[in-house]
């Protein structure tokens, strides 16, 4: 074997513990690295500590390939190279990119709530008395409805209603 030597994957990341903040500004992406339901908080006025939100207070290009933005293009897309107040710009405006189990979790809630909406304006037509939120569960999930976290829950109930 003469003088092989073997190249092992150096530190890759699993990004587990990161909400990825995107905005997308002249043209280009940016991104923060925030932590995960920290972002809600501070968009919400509970967390105003913004080292308690970000994990980094820089800007980036990619996150996940842990790629920062040039200073330049900071520059051109915000007129101006200030990290943190780039940062405030993003966290303010950017999407919350979730994880597969924030998703979850949302969609989960959402259906609850979609559902005992639904229950509350629902009468049995054979009995006459009030539809269970199970029963409307079982129902929705036969007809494969699936609740659209970006819309209210009001307006949702309503469409599972005529669908019912």
């Amino acid at each position: 074997r003469g003088g092989m030597s073997l190249k092992q994957p150096m530190g890759q990341k699993l990004l587990t513990n990161v909400s990825v903040v995107r905005l997308k500004k002249g043209g280009q992406r940016f991104e923060i690295a925030a932590y995960p339901n920290m972002t809600t908080a501070w968009r919400k006025g509970d967390e105003k500590d913004l080292s308690e939100v970000l994990q980094i207070d820089r800007v980036y290009k990619d996150v996940e390939k842990g790629e920062f933005a040039k200073s330049k293009d900071l520059q051109k897309a915000f007129g101006k190279t200030d990290q943190e107040a780039i940062c405030l710009e993003i966290l303010a405006e950017g999407d919350v990119q979730l994880s597969e189990r924030e998703r979850g979790a949302q969609q989960e809630t959402l259906m609850k709530e979609i559902c005992t909406i639904v229950a509350d304006k629902c009468v049995n037509p054979q009995s006459k008395r009030p539809v269970t939120v199970g029963v409307v569960e079982r129902a929705l999930a036969e007809l494969h409805f699936n609740p659209n976290i970006t819309k209210p829950a009001k307006k949702q109930a309503l469409e599972a209603i005529k669908l019912l």
